[in-house]
C-alpha cells in the first residue's frame, strides 16, 4: 500500500482498476493514457514518469480506466447481451419445467374495471394458485404446471355472479390470453358491486396484530365487511328438499322471505356489513336487514330445553383457546339458507360457527349446518370478513307501512 496526502491508496497489482472523470483525465500526459498490456512492458523509468498529480493528488498509471476509455463503452453492451442471455435461459428453462401462464383482464359487467378480486387456477387435484387483480383489472397467474385448469372469480358482494371457466389448458412455455366480463347475480342492486370493490380496495391493505381484550381472548368487536365462500361446495339433499330447491329455482327464487321484509338467513353469511359488540358474556351482532340483531350468550349457559323456533333459533358460545364457538338451535323452518342458494330446511336445523381473529384486519368465520332431515351432508362454508373501522351501518327500514296504514292497527 502507499499513501498520498493522508489517503491509502489501493496497490495496482491487487485491486481493481478506478475510473476517474475526464476533467482530471485531461490532465495526464497522452501517452500515459493507455494501459500497460502486459507486465514489463514499459521500463520502471517509464512507469516512474507516466506517474503524474492530478488535482493534488498523485494517481499511479495501473489503477486508471479513463471514462472515455473504449473498453468502457464495450461494457454495457455486454450486460445487455447478458440479461438477454439470462431472460432467454429464464424462458427455457420454465418451458423445460413444464410450466406456463394466464394473463387477461377483469371487467364488470357495466365494463368497469374489477380492480382488487381474486383470480384462481384450479388444478386437477382441487389445488388453488390465486392472485389480485391490478387497479385496471389486469391480472396474471405465473408459473403454473401444464395441464387443465377452471379459472375461478369467486362472487363479490351481492350483484356479481361466481364467475368458473372449466377446460383451460396450461401448455408449457406459453401464456394462454382469458379476459373476463363478470355478469350480475340477477339482484338489481345498482352500484353494489362497484361499492364492494371500493369499500374492500379501502381496507384490504389494514395491517396489525390481532385485538385482545382484557381477559386475554381475541376481541371480535368492531364493523365488518362480510363476503360469501369463494369456492363453495354444493348441498347434498335429500329428495324432498332437493325437488323443493329446483321448484325455487325454476321459479327464480321468487318470494324469498328477505323480499318479503322477513327475517335474514340465520348463517348470517350475507354479503354486507355487520358489527360486532363483545363483552365477557355477551356477542352481538348488528346488521341493516331485519330483525337487526342476533346476541350470542358465551357466559356458560346451556341452551333451553323446551324452545319456541325463531328465525334466528337461539345462540350460545364457548372458547375454545383462540376461537370462539357459536352453537345455534331451535330455528324455524321459514328462512331461506346462504345467499343466492336459497336451501330449504326443517326446524331439525343446527348451526354451528367457529370465529378466529389471525391478526387485525381478518375475521375468519367456519360454519357447518346440520339437518339430518334435508341433508344427506352437514353443509359447510368458510368465510372471511375484513375490518372496515371506518364505515357504519345505516339505519334501514323495511316495510313502507304508510302505504298501507289501513292494515297497520292492531287486531
Amino acid at each position: 500500500m502507499a499513501r498520498f496526502a493522508g489517503t491509502t491508496m489501493p496497490s495496482p497489482a491487487v485491486h481493481a482498476p478506478r475510473r476517474i472523470s475526464n476533467d482530471r483525465a485531461d490532465a495526464i500526459p497522452p501517452r500515459c493514457r493507455r494501459r500497460v498490456p502486459r507486465a514489463g512492458a514499459r521500463s520502471a523509468s517509464s512507469r516512474r514518469q507516466c506517474n503524474t498529480r492530478v488535482a493534488g493528488a498523485q494517481y499511479s498509471l495501473r489503477p486508471l480506466i479513463l471514462a472515455k476509455s473504449p473498453r468502457s463503452r464495450i461494457a454495457p453492451v455486454k450486460w445487455a447481451a447478458t440479461a438477454l442471455v439470462v431472460l432467454f435461459s429464464s424462458a427455457l428453462l420454465l418451458a423445460q419445467a413444464g410450466r406456463g401462464a394466464i394473463a387477461g383482464r377483469i371487467t364488470t359487467d357495466q365494463g368497469d374495471p374489477a380492480a382488487g378480486v381474486t383470480v384462481q387456477a384450479k388444478d386437477a387435484a382441487g389445488k388453488f394458485t390465486s392472485v389480485v387483480a391490478s387497479g385496471n383489472g389486469e391480472f396474471r397467474l405465473a408459473n403454473l404446471p401444464a395441464g387443465t385448469y377452471e379459472i375461478v372469480v369467486p362472487q363479490m358482494g351481492l350483484r356479481t355472479a361466481r364467475y368458473a371457466q372449466p377446460n383451460v389448458v396450461i401448455e408449457a412455455g406459453r401464456t394462454v390470453t382469458l379476459n373476463i366480463r363478470l355478469m350480475p347475480n340477477n339482484f338489481g342492486i345498482l352500484g353494489d358491486d362497484e361499492a364492494f370493490l371500493q369499500i374492500y380496495n379501502k381496507y384490504k391493505d389494514l395491517k396489525g396484530a390481532t385485538p385482545r381484550t382484557s381477559d386475554g381472548h381475541p376481541d371480535f368487536s368492531g364493523m365488518w365487511l362480510a363476503n360469501v365462500d369463494p369456492n363453495p361446495t354444493p348441498a347434498q339433499m335429500l329428495p324432498w328438499a332437493q325437488q323443493e330447491w329446483e321448484r325455487r329455482r325454476d321459479r327464480a327464487f321468487e318470494g324469498m322471505p328477505t323480499s318479503r321484509c322477513l327475517a335474514t338467513d340465520p348463517t348470517l353469511t350475507l354479503p354486507v356489513f355487520y358489527k360486532i359488540v363483545q363483552t365477557r358474556t355477551l356477542l352481538i351482532h348488528l346488521f341493516e336487514q331485519d330483525p337487526h340483531y342476533r346476541q350470542a350468550f358465551i357466559d356458560g349457559r346451556e341452551h333451553p330445553k323446551d324452545l319456541d323456533p325463531t328465525w334466528l333459533g337461539h345462540t350460545i358460545g364457548r372458547w375454545e383457546k383462540d376461537t370462539l364457538v357459536l352453537d345455534t338451535v331451535g330455528l324455524n323452518d321459514k328462512s331461506w339458507l346462504l345467499q343466492a342458494t336459497w336451501l330449504p330446511h326443517t326446524e331439525m336445523l343446527h348451526i354451528v360457527e367457529r370465529y378466529r381473529r389471525p391478526d387485525l384486519a381478518h375475521l375468519n368465520i367456519d360454519v357447518t349446518i346440520e339437518d339430518p332431515a334435508s341433508f344427506v351432508t352437514p353443509v359447510e362454508r368458510h368465510v372471511t370478513w375484513l375490518s372496515t373501522p371506518g364505515e357504519e351501518l345505516f339505519e334501514t327500514i323495511c316495510p313502507e307501512n304508510n302505504k298501507f296504514l289501513q292494515n297497520s292497527a292492531f287486531k
